[in-house]
């Protein structure tokens, strides 16, 4: 099999705590980073070269080969130029956050799916290049208003520029800490949806025929509790 060099494998991905990001002292990490790293490094002996850009470019590179894997949800358009595995590493369960002084906020603690939120007439704020709001949410017809960043999605609800966001508790919290919006948004009962997350390898990439490889290993490291180990170790329950 061809090799890109070296046997290395690119990864391309947008700072996202605590899922992936480059800590204060520029070293890597999160929960998909040790998953990542364990499955292409310790068990396929392949060494996994990271970069970190803007996330459209990351899809746009791995479409075209400039990359060799990402980990997002598997959508209908990032299947037709990359393959996975058969089960998610982990599953995002998306809850309901909205602004403290929100009118309809006991309306909004009771929704449950994304056919409760396009029934309420609600605008929902996400961030370009967030694959699964475009398809999924936009997609089925609720108004959705995008901001540049993750950051300026938060800024956004903050500012009443929008009635929700839908986004898994443990990578929301941080950011609304972190930006001090703890007392202009809150996080309610409500749920939008869960999904499974995977690897994606591009089909152009030399690594693609990895991919049964890829799978057994992964089921390898479900059985042996290593992905519960390696959630827990970020306080995430296991099988999220």
């Amino acid at each position: 099999m061809p090799a890109r060099s070296q046997d290395v494998v690119k990864w391309v991905f947008t700072d996202y705590p605590p899922a992936n990001f480059r800590t204060e002292e520029g070293n890597f990490s999160g929960f998909f980073h040790d998953i990542v790293m364990e499955v292409f490094q310790k068990r396929l002996g392949l060494h996994v070269d990271i970069a970190i850009y803007p996330w459209k470019r990351c899809q746009r590179m791995v479409k075209s080969g400039e990359a060799d894997i990402m980990v997002t949800i598997p959508t209908t358009e990032r299947r037709k130029y990359s393959v996975t595995h058969n089960r998610p590493i982990w599953v995002k369960r998306r809850i309901l956050y909205t602004f403290r002084e929100h009118p309809r906020i006991h309306e909004i603690h009771l929704l449950n799916g994304l056919a409760s939120i396009k029934n309420g007439g609600y605008r929902v704020i996400s961030y370009l290049g967030n694959g699964w709001t475009e398809n999924e949410v936009q997609g089925v017809g609720i108004p959705v208003s995008f901001a540049t960043t993750v950051d300026g999605m938060y800024r956004m609800l903050a500012s009443k520029r929008g009635d929700l966001i839908i986004e898994e508790k443990i990578l929301a919290a941080p950011h609304i800490v972190d930006l001090g919006l703890s007392e202009k948004i809150v996080e309610t009962n409500g749920v939008g949806s869960e999904s499974g997350f995977h690897i994606l390898i591009g089909k152009k990439s030399a690594y693609a025929s990895l991919i049964s490889a890829l799978d057994r290993e992964i089921e390898d490291m479900r059985k042996q509790g290593r992905l519960d180990d390696i959630f827990r170790s970020y306080l995430i329950p296991p099988n999220n």
